[in-house]
């Protein structure tokens, strides 16, 4: 007899079924159980899709015009507020960088450009930023303009795994919430490498795998992850290893989770209004998937976090060619 459970959201993506046997079940003259389970795998459209199609709800519910962030804010002392914390992750990364004036600096997955700009007018570096979604570099140059920095900083579409840029042109490769995104992990750092300078610093602000749970088999971690057009994440140690292929060294790595629980419980609180909104949305409106499913997310990495399936990490890994 043959079990058949599929992925708490379907998607417009190519499904990968793994089979898992069901230890100590014996199904008699139907033989052992088998389950089928699916993740999913998304296409560039699918990662371009699901930026353009939520930055509406990012506008409404995550303060973009204030933070110009799309990512987890970090709380401490010196945060009022949301939009605080958003760009105080900013200002943790960059320390932990050790960024100056003098570096140029790739926003690998750049969103709508607030690192960028956060970067430009505190260190007043050159910033580089690139992001599939052309809404995205529409956006990301509209607050560059805002913010009287177009001069230091750019934006245009390219694909991070796969980008034109010279070998060893860049200082610093800057990356909040998108590693991860990349379904090969081994070509972002294959690539990320290439056009890195020797000693040159890879800066990653990111959710983790914590534990040993597998995508196929948990279904919390599907809906959080494919909600975002995520396939699967990796852990610190995962990072390290696939890291160190491509001569990268972890520097500094430091869990900042307990800092972003704010975050993670008012992205909670926002799913059940996006909900309530979506429903009622669809009832006169055909949306389009990931605004349909986008809310399910914010429910999923709360329940995700409070089972302990991840954390959230800062990292600083140098470049050692």
């Amino acid at each position: 007899m043959t079990l058949e459970k599929k992925s708490p959201i379907s998607a417009p993506a190519k499904p990968i079924s793994v089979f898992l046997q069901a230890s100590g079940i014996r199904g008699g003259r139907y033989g052992t159980i088998t389950l089928i389970l699916y993740f999913l795998q998304f296409t560039k459209q699918d990662i371009i899709n699901y930026y353009d199609h939520t930055q509406p709800h990012y506008r409404q519910w995550w303060k973009m015009e204030n933070s110009m962030g799309l990512h987890y804010g970090i709380w401490d002392a010196t945060t009022r507020n949301l939009s605080d914390a958003i760009i105080n992750t900013n200002a943790q990364l960059a320390r932990m960088g050790n960024i100056s004036q003098k570096d140029i600096i790739l926003d690998a997955g750049c969103g709508v450009g607030g690192s960028a700009i956060f970067l430009a007018k505190k260190y007043g570096c050159e910033v580089t930023g690139i992001t599939l979604s052309q809404r995205q570099v529409a956006t990301a140059t509209g607050f560059a303009r805002k913010n009287t920095v177009e001069h230091l900083v750019r934006f245009q579409t390219a694909d991070y795994t796969q980008t034109r840029f010279p070998d060893n042109h860049f200082d610093v490769v800057w990356a909040i919430e998108s590693m991860q995104t990349a379904a090969n992990k081994s070509s972002f750092f294959k690539e990320i490498s290439r056009i890195l300078q020797p000693g040159g610093r890879l800066l990653i602000a990111d959710v983790f795998k914590r534990g040993q749970w597998d995508i196929g088999q948990t279904p919390v971690m599907q809906t959080m992850l494919n909600g975002w057009a995520m396939s699967d994440i990796i852990s610190i140690e995962q990072l390290q290893k696939t890291g160190k292929k491509y001569n990268f060294a972890l520097s500094q790595n430091k869990c900042v989770t307990r800092a972003v629980v704010p975050s993670i419980k008012r992205y909670y609180r926002f799913a059940w209004l996006g909900m309530i909104g979506t429903k009622w949305y669809n009832l006169f409106h055909n949306a389009t998937y990931f605004s349909k499913i986008h809310y399910k997310t914010g429910f999923a990495q709360y329940k995700a976090w409070k089972k302990g399936l991840w954390d959230y990490h800062l990292v600083l890994l140098k470049n050692d060619k």
